[in-house]
């Protein structure tokens, strides 16, 4: 096999500040990604899910949420790959 199994972007893009509609749907799609974090430039606006106010803070929860019911999975994939690579 082949490829890099641990893989993912900073939630947010890591410069400038994503409108709050665009910040909801990249915690959406990073939560399946292996490698998900909310992290930027210090010059950056902040990005923790509880800032954004609702209905978004559901959202980004309902998507982080769904990323923990998939880590036992994950975890055993990331330790397979490491084995067999």
């Amino acid at each position: 096999s082949s490829g890099l199994p641990f893989v993912g972007a900073d939630v947010g893009g890591f410069f400038g500040d994503p409108s709050t509609e665009l910040l909801t749907r990249w915690y959406q799609v990073g939560a399946y990604q292996p490698f998900f974090r909310a992290h930027a430039h210090h010059d950056s606006k902040r990005r923790e899910p509880w800032i954004a106010g609702e209905p978004h803070t559901s959202r980004f929860r309902d998507a982080v949420m769904a990323r923990y019911r998939n880590l036992p999975l994950w975890y055993t994939l990331f330790e397979e790959s490491s084995r067999t690579g």
